[in-house]
C-alpha cells in the first residue's frame, strides 16, 4: 500500500520512528552525518553530536523499557487503526496491526471495507480502535456506532518540536499511544 509516493509494504514501511530501537537507531545516523557535515574528518570536533546522541539513546532506551513492560500484559494484542503506519509501533511492543481504515491516505474506506473492518471488530471482540491525530474519524465513528467499541487517538509523531526536548515530543508522543 502507497501514498504520496511512499510504499507502505512492511519492507519499505518508512515509518521507522514508531519503533523506539529504529529511532535510538537513527540518532546515531543523524549524529554522525551532522558531525560529518559540519567537521569532516575531524573526528574528535564529532565530540558534541556523539555526547548528545548517547545522552538521548540512554533517555530513549529506558523509556522504551518502561513501555515494554507497561504493555507486556497485552502481548498479542490485535489493534485496528486508522493508518497502516503504526506496524513498527505494533512489532517494537508484540501487537498485532490487524487493518487500517484508510490504506491510501485521502482515500476513505469503501462500503466493502467498513464491513470488513466491522466484522474484524466484532470477531475479535475489539474493545476500541484507533484513529489518527491528524486524520478524519468519520469511518471509525460509523464503525464504532455499529460494533459499540470506542475510538482512541493515535499519534504518528510527525508534528515538529516545540522548544521542548526528547522526553516531552518523541517520547511524550509514544507515551500518549502507550
Amino acid at each position: 500500500m502507497g501514498h504520496e509516493g511512499h510504499d507502505h509494504d512492511t519492507e519499505y514501511d518508512p515509518h521507522i520512528w514508531m519503533d523506539p530501537a529504529c529511532a535510538q537507531d537513527m540518532m546515531a545516523v543523524i549524529a554522525q552525518g551532522l558531525g560529518e557535515a559540519i567537521y569532516g574528518d575531524d573526528w574528535a570536533s564529532h565530540g558534541e553530536f556523539h555526547t548528545n546522541q548517547l545522552v538521548a539513546k540512554d533517555v530513549l532506551e529506558q523509556a522504551r523499557q518502561r513501555w515494554a513492560e507497561q504493555l507486556a500484559p497485552l502481548a498479542g494484542a490485535e489493534l485496528i487503526t486508522f493508518h497502516d503506519g503504526f506496524q513498527y509501533f505494533a512489532r517494537a511492543f508484540d501487537l498485532t496491526l490487524l487493518k487500517a481504515i484508510e490504506e491510501e491516505e485521502g482515500n476513505e474506506a469503501s462500503a466493502k471495507e467498513i464491513n470488513e473492518i466491522t466484522a474484524l471488530v466484532k470477531e475479535h471482540d475489539l474493545p476500541v480502535i484507533f484513529t489518527e491525530v491528524n486524520g478524519s474519524d468519520a469511518t471509525a465513528q460509523a464503525i464504532s456506532r455499529e460494533t459499540g467499541c470506542a475510538v482512541a487517538q493515535l499519534t504518528m509523531l510527525m508534528d515538529g518540536p516545540d522548544g521542548g526536548t526528547l522526553s516531552n515530543d518523541y517520547c511524550g508522543g509514544l507515551m500518549e499511544n502507550i
